[in-house]
């Protein structure tokens, strides 16, 4: 909520020294070449005021932001795929039929060849 309150103050900015420039200096006598100036002085000033006084409502939203972008980042690490449950399974039900095979755990990892040997 405190990035969009951060961007709804900052186009209000926007617009209001936009639309000041625009109709204060009588670019719009100009045609698009005045709305064109208007818009770029409106964003430096947009820019200026938003450091200086927006200063507590932009790191309010920074910290949001990272805060949300950690946090998904953290549910992806820990979602399992499915390819890796479906790997579960298999295991899973190898490990049940060497168990009633009688073969036991180690059974996965001893190798033929040495015994043989």
């Amino acid at each position: 909520m405190k990035v969009f309150l951060y961007f709804v103050l900052r186009t209000v900015v926007f617009v209001a020294a936009a639309c000041l420039v625009y109709f204060l200096f009588g670019w719009s006598r100009w045609g698009m070449i005045g709305a064109i100036l208007s818009a770029v002085v409106g964003a430096v000033v947009a820019f200026a005021v938003g450091y200086l006084l927006l200063d507590r409502q932009r790191r309010a939203a920074a910290t949001e932001f990272g805060n949300a972008v950690e946090a998904r980042k953290a549910a992806k690490e820990h979602k399992a795929t499915q390819a890796e449950l479906d790997a579960d399974v298999e295991d899973n039900f190898q490990d049940t039929l060497r168990a009633q095979a009688g073969l036991g755990a180690d059974a996965r990892t001893r190798n033929v060849a040495d015994d043989e040997a």
